[in-house]
């Protein structure tokens, strides 16, 4: 029984060792792939905000340090909102 499973398992493993490795991909296309993803990394740091940002109102809470982190608590405040419309 025990010769007929080792048997069975080497069938199955049989195809899958005997193929070949997948080639590895060529320096250009490595290449490439790095440029393009600097080139998305760059675009999208370049991108300016249209959007002027909110400035942040908040407070410190409560302060520690957890080994060489300097860790805060903040209490922040939303800024008035406009009023959606009169109906």
């Amino acid at each position: 029984m025990r010769a007929r499973l080792m048997l069975g398992l080497a069938l199955l493993a049989g195809p899958a060792l005997a193929e070949p490795p997948a080639p590895a991909p060529t320096s250009a296309w490595l290449e490439r792939q790095q440029v393009a993803a600097a080139d998305e990394a760059n675009a999208a740091a370049a991108t300016p905000s249209k959007k002027p940002e909110a400035k942040e109102r908040c407070r410190v809470t409560k302060e520690w340090k957890v080994g060489q982190t300097l860790v805060q608590h903040k209490v922040c405040e939303d800024p008035p909102k406009k009023p959606a419309g009169k109906v």
